[in-house]
């Protein structure tokens, strides 16, 4: 439970409070992407415990959500935040990433375990909640999700 707290600390440091209001923020959705981008990177450290089927499993359903919110919901409102002006959105994605590259570093430094914790699925779920997620994403999301905690539950 520590591990999924601290995760929601960081995860809501990277959030502008301002910004936090009645819609999801970029800068929340952004450290969703980052989150994603972790877990997915931290699933090859313990690749060798699991079947190679599992994994795609999971892969491929981490791989759907995080190109989901870049593509479906950051990117566009980016554009509608600079008025459809492209030059100044793709300024901004840049920031955003150099933020998220920051953030996957931190977590890397703090989550230095070889094993997938439950509350990395817990995380991710949560992030789920902030968007309207498509059925042909929401689907291999979710059975990536349970996936990832039947292999937690294995290491453990």
């Amino acid at each position: 439970m520590k591990v999924y707290k601290n995760l929601i600390f960081a995860i809501n440091l990277l959030c502008s409070p301002a910004l936090l209001a009645a819609n999801v923020s970029i800068n929340e959705l952004n450290s969703c992407v980052a989150l994603v981008d972790f877990v997915d990177a931290k699933l090859d450290n313990f690749a060798s415990h699991h079947a190679v089927e599992d994994m795609a499993v999971v892969h491929s359903g981490l791989s759907a959500y995080k190109d989901f919110l870049q593509n479906d919901v950051i990117t566009p409102k980016l554009l509608s935040m600079y008025g459809g002006n492209e030059a100044q959105a793709k300024l901004m994605q840049k920031l955003f990433d150099r933020q998220r590259a920051t953030f996957f570093k931190h977590l890397s430094e703090r989550y230095t375990e070889k094993k997938l914790f439950t509350e990395y699925a817990a995380a991710i779920n949560d992030c789920t909640a902030n968007t309207r997620i498509r059925p042909d994403v929401a689907k291999p999301l979710h059975t990536a999700l349970d996936k990832m905690i039947v292999m937690a539950r294995q290491v453990q």
